[in-house]
C-alpha cells in the first residue's frame, strides 16, 4: 500500500493501531519482550548507533492542541490517565514546545521496566487516556544535561540512486498505512523525507528509526528529536563606549592594535548590501534603531517572522549588532560589516535568563533552507547543542557545497574541541579572545578550531526599550558568541 502524502503535518489518528512491519518490538501497544532482553535505547547518527541515557524521573506527553495554542496544564482526563499509568499527571509541566508536557514518574516507578510499562499503557490504542493524549515517550538526557525526547515524526534520508517510488515503498513497508509523508525532498535535500509515523509511543518511533537507519539504502534515519542548547553569549557590564575588537587603543587594559583592523577595512568597504548573513538564534529585534534587518522567519511552533517572542529571547539581537549594526548614523555602536544585511531565523525557544533554550532538530534544517530561499551567503549560529543530528549535518553539508559559508561558536566550556554544530567540518568554529589577544578563559580551544575573534566586553545592540539584558538599547557581551558574530 503506498504511503500517504500530506501537504502539512497532522496529528496522527488516535483511533487506529499501526502495524509496524519488520521492526524489533512488534506492533505498537503489543506486549514487549521481557525487559531484561529489551534492546537498549539508541539513536543513529548516520551509521553510528549512539546510546541514550534514560531520565527515569519523567516522561514526555504530547496532547492535541489547536495550531499556535499553548496550554499551561494537562486536561483533567489526561492527568488522571497519566496517574493511573504510573506518572504524576497533576504535576506535569508544560514544555516550551507547543503541545508537550513533562510529567514526573512516581518515586517507586523509576526503573527502565516501569518507564516502558508506563509508556506502553498510555500509548496502547483504546487506553483510558483516549484522545487526551496523542503521543507518549521516555525522556532522555542530552549532552548538556537537558531533556531530550523523540516526536512522532521521522527524518529520513535515502542514499543517492534510490528512486522516489522505491523510497515510498520502503517507508510504507516499515511504517504502515497510517504513516504520512509530510515533506518530500525536505528542505531542498534530494531524497530526504519528513514523515509523520502515526505512532503513539516514543519507544516505537526509536525502533522504527533505528530499523531504517540500519538499511544499506538509507543514509540516515532519526526521530525529529526535541533537545536543549545554550547561547554562547553572556552579558557583561553595560555602558562601554569603545569597541576594542574593532579598534583597540589600549582601552580596558588591552593590547594596542590587537583588533580586527576595522577602520582599515572600512577604508576599502563597509560591506556589500547584497551579502546576507542569516542569524540562527532566538530572534532579532526589527525595531532596534541601530539595526535594519531583512524580513526573517520563525521555524519554531511560535508565530512570528524572526523577531523575539518571549521575555528571554535576548540573544539574537546582540549577535546581529556584532555583524551589522549601522555605521555613521550617530547612534550607538557599529558592526564589523555595517553595510551588509542580516536576516533572522528564530530557531530556538528561550527557557530562562541564562540563555538556555529548547529546540527540535528539523527547526535548524528549516532555518538553513530559509537561508537558501533569501540568498543568504553566510550563516551565524552562536549556540551549542545538546544533540547531534544526521539531518542537521546533511543540510549544513549541502548548503556549504552550494556556496554558503557557516560560522559557529566554538563553545564556552574551556575545553579542547569545538561544540556542536561548530564541530561539523562544514562549519567554521570561532574561539574568543581577550583584549590583550590571549584566549578567553571560558573559550573552547584546540587544533580543530581554526579561527578566533574578539569575544570579551564587545559593545553591541540589545533589545530596544526595557526588553533585553539591560534597560537601554545596548549591552556589553562576552563569549564565543560575540567572537563568532564579530568574525
Amino acid at each position: 500500500m503506498p504511503i500517504r502524502t500530506l501537504a502539512r503535518p497532522v496529528i496522527p489518528s488516535l483511533a487506529l493501531a499501526l502495524c509496524v512491519l519488520g521492526l524489533a518490538g512488534g506492533a505498537p501497544g503489543a506486549p514487549r519482550a521481557d525487559d531484561a532482553t529489551a534492546p537498549p535505547f539508541v539513536v543513529h547518527y548516520f551509521d553510528d548507533a549512539r546510546p541514550l541515557t534514560l531520565d527515569p524521573t519523567r516522561i514526555g506527553v504530547l496532547v492535541p492542541a489547536a495550531p499556535g495554542a499553548k496550554a499551561d496544564a494537562l486536561s483533567p482526563v489526561a492527568a488522571a490517565a497519566l496517574t493511573r499509568a504510573g506518572a504524576l499527571g497533576a504535576e506535569a509541566e508544560a514544555s516550551p514546545i507547543t503541545g508537550w508536557f513533562l510529567a514526573p514518574t512516581r518515586p517507586g516507578a523509576r526503573d527502565e521496566a516501569s518507564i516502558r510499562a508506563t509508556v506502553d499503557a498510555l500509548a496502547l490504542p483504546g487506553a483510558k487516556a483516549g484522545a487526551s493524549v496523542a503521543f507518549v515517550t521516555p525522556v532522555f538526557v542530552d549532552d548538556l544535561g537537558g531533556p531530550m525526547f523523540p516526536t512522532p515524526t521521522l527524518l529520513v534520508g535515502f542514499e543517492p540512486g534510490v528512486a522516489p517510488e522505491d523510497a515510498d515503498a520502503i517507508l510504507a513497508g516499515a511504517l504502515g498505512a497510517n504513516a504520512a509523508v509530510l515533506d518530500r525532498d525536505w528542505a531542498s535535500m534530494p531524497g530526504a523525507y519528513r514523515v509523520g509515523t502515526g505512532l503513539r509511543s516514543g519507544v516505537d518511533v526509536l525502533e522504527a528509526a533505528n530499523a531504517l537507519a540500519r538499511r544499506p539504502d538509507v543514509r540516515f534515519a532519526e526521530p525529529d528529536m526535541v533537545f536543549t542548547g545554550r547561547a554562547s553569549l553572556t552579558p557583561n557590564d553595560p555602558g562601554y563606549p569603545n569597541c576594542w575588537g574593532l579598534h583597540n587603543t589600549g582601552q580596558f587594559g588591552g593590547t594596542i592594535d590587537m583588533d580586527m583592523d576595522a577602520p582599515e577595512a572600512w577604508n576599502t568597504t563597509t560591506g556589500d548590501p547584497s551579502i546576507i548573513t542569516l542569524v540562527i538564534d532566538t530572534g532579532v529585534d526589527p525595531a532596534h534603531p541601530d539595526l535594519s534587518p531583512l524580513p526573517g522567519t520563525d521555524t519554531t511552533t511560535d508565530p512570528g517572522s524572526g523577531e523575539p517572542f518571549n521575555v528571554w529571547d535576548n540573544h539574537g539581537t546582540p549577535v546581529a549588532g556584532c555583524v551589522a549594526a549601522l555605521i555613521n548614523n550617530a547612534t550607538g555602536t557599529v558592526g564589523i560589516a555595517p553595510a551588509s544585511k542580516v536576516s533572522s531565523a528564530r530557531t530556538f525557544i528561550s527557557i530562562n535568563a541564562s540563555g538556555n533554550w529548547s529546540s527540535v532538530a528539523s527547526w535548524t534544517v528549516d532555518s538553513l533552507a530559509f537561508g537558501e530561499t533569501i540568498g543568504a551567503r553566510v550563516t551565524n549560529n552562536s549556540n551549542y547543542y545538546g544533540f547531534t543530528s544526521s539531518a542537521i549535518a546533511t543540510k549544513y553539508d549541502d548548503t556549504r557545497d552550494a556556496g554558503m559559508v557557516h560560522f559557529g561558536s566554538a563553545g564556552n566550556d574551556a575545553q579542547s574541541g569545538a561544540s556542536y554544530p561548530a564541530s561539523l567540518p562544514t562549519v567554521n568554529a570561532i574561539s574568543a579572545l581577550n583584549v590583550d589577544g590571549s584566549l578567553a578563559s571560558f573559550s573552547n580551544f584546540g587544533p580543530d578550531i581554526a579561527y578566533s575573534a574578539p569575544g570579551v566586553s564587545d559593545y553591541t545592540t540589545d533589545r530596544s526599550g526595557a526588553d533585553g539584558w539591560t534597560a537601554g538599547d545596548y549591552t556589553v557581551a562576552s563569549a564565543a558568541t560575540s567572537a563568532t558574530a564579530s568574525s
